[in-house]
């Protein structure tokens, strides 16, 4: 059964609105902060237990007509399923408790929306155990937001399709909770390279070569992975940086409103990754550390990962895909910071302007010089 996070004063279904932080009824306008809300709930729920004491008599006496009523209803809801025989070994159904409608989906989506009533369902379950994220950054850009940053972002792109910045295409926009390992390292550095200066006496200049050795304990905590397969890891890494301070203790209260990920890549499947990103910050380390030379080059890094731990989080991204002439494109907006990436796709009919554009400019440029020659050779 999934499961939704009623308003305490009119139960209705709460949404999480990254512009104030705060879960929020869109029928009698509550908002309610999701650290606090079972502590709302429980006061609400006590000052109406005494209003319930008088009605609990007059209930007593219906409740066997209304459990008749139930059944004779959940008798004509009987229906023989047959003919079709399909696959469902990837998907899982679950039941709408807004409109009791079954809906199925696959069996990585954690948190999903009611494709009948648009209600948002949380599958709980499959957070849980080994799939249970430890940490959670919940959303801070409103979908108005992502989709101003993303129109603005597609604009400027020269041979951007002239129909695909439409409303048709910025309605698929989500936002999605994805995936991610963040990697802690302890490093043991062992670097070694080669500095150079010069230095110019008359007309006499002199290189002056330094070998430089850097060694010691390092640290990097929380470099971001994402564990599914299905979205680009350099779409993701293009997004970057998620910031890391406002990273909570996952807490299912911020997911109502968005689908949720969950991982089909481990740490295993992603040490190698992590090792390389490892080894390229620490260059770049060595590098802003060695500005006083002329040239500097790292010729040996021969450092060793003394311990590489990962842990569960999910980060928020505003997705979409878009298909044009047969090619899908992928974009994405961090739900954090607001930073736009992907490939837009290229317009032939504009290439195609362009080109007779400048084909005329370069004609008039001809014959102008032309003119030009021709009024010096007979003036």
């Amino acid at each position: 059964m999934a499961d939704t996070i009623k308003c305490p004063q009119c139960s209705a279904n709460l949404i999480f609105n990254p512009d104030t932080q705060k879960l929020e009824c869109a029928f009698c306008g509550g908002a309610f902060d999701p650290s606090q809300i079972e502590s709302v709930v429980e006061e609400l729920t006590t000052d109406k237990k005494i209003g319930a004491t008088d009605q609990a008599q007059a209930f007593e006496g219906q409740k066997d007509s209304v459990f008749e009523a139930e059944a004779d209803n959940a008798e004509f809801n009987v229906s023989e399923q047959q003919g079709v025989v399909e696959d469902n070994s990837d998907k899982t159904e679950f039941v709408c408790n807004a409109c009791g409608a079954r809906v199925v989906t696959d069996s990585h989506t954690s948190a999903t929306f009611c494709a009948f009533c648009g209600s948002p369902a949380l599958v709980g379950q499959r957070l849980a155990e080994n799939f249970r994220p430890k940490y959670l950054i919940p959303f801070s850009v409103s979908r108005e937001k992502a989709e101003e940053k993303f129109i603005t972002w597609a604009k400027g792109g020269r041979w951007t399709p002239m129909n695909f910045v439409s409303q048709k295409n910025i309605e698929k926009l989500t936002g999605l909770y994805v995936p991610f390992w963040l990697f802690d390292y302890n490093i043991k550095m062992d670097v070694t390279g080669k500095g150079t200066t010069s230095s110019v006496s008359g007309n006499i200049k002199t290189i002056h070569e330094y070998e430089v050795t850097c060694k010691g304990p390092m640290k990097f905590g929380g470099v971001p992975f994402d564990g599914e397969t299905r979205i680009d890891d350099e779409l993701m890494e293009a997004i970057e940086p998620f910031h890391m301070d406002k990273m909570i203790p996952y807490d299912y209260k911020y997911l109502p409103g968005f689908f949720a990920d969950r991982y089909d890549l481990d740490p295993d499947g992603l040490k190698d990754r992590a090792v390389k990103r490892g080894r390229e910050y620490i260059n770049q380390y060595i590098n802003s550390k060695v500005k006083k030379y002329d040239t500097f080059s790292i010729k040996q890094n021969n450092s060793v990962f003394t311990e590489i731990k990962a842990d569960y989080a999910l980060l928020p991204v505003w997705f979409m895909s878009y298909k044009y002439l047969g090619k899908y494109y992928y974009f994405a907006v961090n739900g954090q910071t607001g930073e736009v990436a992907g490939k837009l796709p290229i317009s032939p009919l504009k290439k195609l302007i362009f080109f007779f554009v400048l084909l005329a400019i370069i004609a008039v440029i001809v014959r102008a010089g032309l003119a030009l020659y021709l009024g010096g050779t007979f003036g």
